[in-house]
């Protein structure tokens, strides 16, 4: 993180005048603020007037000076922790992973609050109910059983998928009769096949297969699995990306037999040579046309539990090794999963599993848990902030670009929870940040890095996740506003959240 540039002096606090021009570009601007705009970054920093945390940041960063605001957003999904979710594939159930005897996963689902497992991915059509179909993972009766005890310990739900593309009825309508019998209320919804937008390139089906006719088989497994398990919801399509063709279409068809319309995303291709963590610190104007198209088809069709991006994360094929699994995807999640939060999505899953060097957010190795990875420390301060209505930052950084990025959170208590990011990995940020509230402390929880490339040394709170789950974030002094302002020195490669008292 040093720099060869020589240190810019800290820059006085805004005048009054500037104060209050600022507040009106923020209230001027309002819910139709791009969060490409957004900004901030974070680490212990300067106060008010009275608290004065150590500065982290090393001595020979240059500094730029920016401010910011929050606005509320109309479209904004209300968080709580079940948007928080992980996605793994089927074949994790006959390692196995989830059982209730896995203490260290079992705490690591904990820290992220109760939330939702999804089970399905490309493995679910590679798998069959008590291996009925030769050549297939099979899953067994006592898979689930192992996976209740799971669920039942950390409180979360399950999205269960059922292979499509090589099943009939009569085994959907068996496996999902014991699923329900052995999970019963931890059911969120069941989810048939995965990705048909893609089957046709994968050879499950002949190249003039489309989507009525994966509508038509969609609906019988529907019907068979629907009558074995009254009162389960149904998600889907489960598509990979073709959401004129699939999803939208599915939207309207089937709006009033699913309660949770699914999408996936990933921000590219790991084998193209343009993959890198520049690309993925910067934002994704295609992400936000797609969630803004999403969000409306299922609000048209009636969706009650809306949008949930149930498989997502930085690559396909695996992630980038040295990419997806550095400290600078931490700083990323939570610019996705806030961006997905204020236009409107109900839930995100991260998908993972294994300990190779893409991504994952909590590597395991032959159903051990090696280490949570980077992207886990950011899933995990995503969920401390996640109690209310997410809200969009505008910064003002009138004498250099700087990627950085801000988001709020406005809790029901009437407080806040404000979480600023600097994905710059030599340049810290001293920002002037207008609460918009009247509470004068703020508890901080620092995310800090090494680099945006290391893949080890970060610390959430002062210590790292522990293999075995454990976390005991240091306390530091609160940060003290004054007059409704904050001043907050963010080193490079770090994030902040702070906590109205």
């Amino acid at each position: 993180m040093s720099s060869n540039h020589p240190a810019v002096p800290a820059p006085s606090p805004p005048d009054p005048t500037r104060r209050s021009l600022l507040i009106k570009t923020y209230a001027l601007a309002g819910a139709s603020l791009l969060p490409a705009l957004a900004a901030c970054g974070g680490s212990d920093g300067a106060a008010g007037a009275s608290a004065q945390p150590p500065q982290p940041a090393p001595a020979s960063a240059p500094q730029v000076q920016a401010d910011v605001g929050f606005q509320s957003v109309s479209t904004a999904a209300r968080l709580d922790s079940r948007f928080t979710g992980l996605s793994y594939e089927k074949n994790k159930l006959a390692q196995p992973l989830f059982t209730g005897s896995n203490t260290a996963l079992i705490q690591l689902f904990r820290l992220l609050g109760p939330g939702v497992l999804r089970i399905g991915a490309n493995a679910v059509d590679r798998s069959s109910w008590n291996g009925a179909v030769s050549g297939l993972t099979p899953i067994l009766p006592a898979h689930v059983d192992a996976l209740a005890d799971f669920l039942q310990a950390t409180q979360w739900q399950l999205i269960y998928g059922v292979n499509m593309a090589r099943n009939t009825t009569a085994s959907a309508a068996d496996e999902a009769a014991y699923v329900f019998g052995r999970l019963g209320s931890s059911l969120l919804a069941w989810e048939i096949g995965n990705e048909p937008d893609l089957y046709r390139r994968n050879e499950y089906r002949p190249d003039d297969w489309s989507y009525p006719d994966f509508r038509s088989e969609w609906r019988e497994l529907r019907s068979a699995m629907s009558a074995v398990s009254p009162g389960v919801a149904f998600s889907g399509p489960a598509v990979a990306f073709d959401i004129r063709r699939f999803t939208l279409p599915f939207a309207r068809d089937e709006g009033d037999n699913v309660s949770l319309l699914t999408h996936h995303y990933y921000r590219a291709d790991r084998n193209d040579p343009a993959s890198t963590l520049a690309l993925l610190l910067r934002p994704d104007p295609v992400l936000l046309n797609e969630l803004a198209v999403l969000v409306s088809g299922a609000s048209q069709a009636g969706i009650e539990q809306g949008v949930r991006l149930a498989e997502a994360n930085s690559f396909f094929n695996g992630g980038v090794a040295n990419v997806s699994n550095a400290f600078g995807t931490a700083l990323w999640v939570m610019d996705f999963m806030f961006n997905c939060a204020v236009a409107g999505c109900t839930g995100v899953n991260m998908h993972g599993g294994g300990s190779g060097p893409g991504y994952t957010p909590i590597a395991d190795r032959n159903g051990v848990v090696v280490e949570a990875r980077p992207e886990f420390y950011g899933m995990l301060m995503f969920s401390q902030a996640a109690q209310g209505l997410p809200m969009r930052g505008l910064v003002v950084a009138p004498s250099a670009v700087i990627n950085v990025s801000a988001w709020g959170v406005q809790r029901a208590d009437g407080g806040r929870n404000l979480i600023l990011i600097n994905k710059d990995d030599s340049r810290s940020v001293r920002m002037s940040v207008v609460t918009g509230i009247a509470a004068d402390r703020y508890e901080p929880l620092w995310l800090r890095g090494t680099a945006l490339s290391a893949s080890t040394g970060q610390t959430l709170g002062g210590v790292a996740i522990g293999q075995d789950g454990s976390w005991a974030p240091q306390a530091q002094p609160p940060l003290i506003a004054s007059d409704g302002e904050l001043n907050v020195l963010l080193p490079p490669a770090s994030a902040v959240l702070l906590r109205s008292l």
